[in-house]
């Protein structure tokens, strides 16, 4: 930004102080902007293997600093972490651990167990793709009113695949631009009987455009005062946060999206392959999820259709052994309908 050359020598001086970084780290807005003036400091100790490179694909993934690769080595070579689904004292250590940092998780979103239950998956990707497996869908020819999938064109690529397993399902996904959503009229709920599950997908913050959408659109579509089409039944909402959460600060009390895909090495770098979904607690014991596996369930008979999942939410639909996340399964037997909402 040019200076104009007609200035005087004082409004000079006053024009260069309100364009320096100094005064912009002064405004209410921008205190704490730059890691408190340690920017510098920080890339010479924590990414000093990027020399002179200047690197823009955060939004892609994160760089981790370096401390953070160290402490994890210190971590696994200090101490030893057995099979969480085991007796022992050193599987007590992996599941005490996985516990704490599901806390973590919770906090960070400024959340509770009471409100969602974490999922770990390997990414945004699964716990998406958990979402389109496990979701309480009702086929289009079951008699009933059939759900419907319904997601912004702008939305990440592990969204709009969702409706490849929705079909198989029967069920209809309709893609809408964002500006038909942002000029949609808000009217009043309409009371309806029909208790068919609807699920609109949207991104916090978009992969490729870096727009990002209004949190307000969650309650007034649950609440049924925004409409994405006009069909009977309830509307839950996914909040796609994997690229929001990236740079900024998702706070679930006061946005409460029914599921919250996301991946942690978008927010810190490392470990890759680690993400998880924040489940609503009001939607969770009605998801739907067929396959057990690993230290999923309580017991099980090899040659007949019975299995017994584990009590616990967290316990009983995992299917990984290296981590005892949660996903949830809620099915007296294996043959039996879906539980009506």
């Amino acid at each position: 930004m040019e200076r104009p050359q007609h200035l005087s020598s004082n409004v000079t001086k006053t024009w260069d102080k309100l364009l320096s970084f100094s005064y912009f780290q002064e405004l209410p807005h921008a205190r704490g902007y730059g890691y408190g003036g340690k920017i510098k400091e920080i890339r010479e100790k924590e990414f000093s293997r990027l020399g002179d490179i200047t690197y823009l694909d955060h939004a892609g993934t994160a760089l981790f600093p370096k401390s953070q690769v160290e402490n994890f080595m210190n971590d696994l070579t200090g101490n030893v972490y057995g099979n969480p689904h085991s007796q022992n004292i050193s599987s007590k250590l992996t599941h005490d651990t996985i516990e704490h940092v599901r806390n973590r998780v919770l906090q960070h979103f400024n959340t509770t167990a009471e409100h969602y239950t974490v999922i770990f998956t390997s990414g945004s990707t699964e716990a998406i793709k958990l979402v389109a497996e496990t979701f309480p869908w009702t086929p289009a020819d079951s008699g009933e009113p059939g759900s419907c999938l319904c997601y912004l064109s702008d939305n990440h690529t592990s969204v709009v695949g969702m409706r490849m397993i929705t079909a198989a399902k029967r069920v209809v996904s309709v893609a809408m631009k964002p500006e038909e959503i942002l000029l949609k009229s808000q009217a009043p709920p309409e009371k309806t009987a029909c208790s068919t599950s609807h699920l609109f997908c949207y991104p916090a913050q978009s992969n490729f455009s870096g727009a990002k959408y209004p949190f307000t659109w969650i309650e007034k579509i649950k609440l049924g005062n925004l409409m994405p089409i006009s069909v009977p039944g309830k509307w839950y909402v996914l909040l796609d946060a994997a690229s929001y959460v990236s740079t900024s600060f998702l706070d679930l009390a006061a946005h409460q999206a029914d599921f919250v895909p996301v991946s942690f090495y978008k927010i810190f770098g490392f470990p890759t392959g680690l993400g998880a979904l924040l489940v609503s607690n009001k939607i969770a014991p009605f998801m739907q999820k067929r396959y057990f596996g690993g230290g999923t369930v309580a017991a099980y008979l090899a040659e007949e259709d019975f299995f017994i999942p584990k009590q616990s939410i967290s316990e009983s639909t995992d299917s990984a052994t290296h981590v005892d996340p949660l996903r949830r399964y809620r099915s007296p037997n294996p043959i039996s309908t879906a539980p009506q909402m």
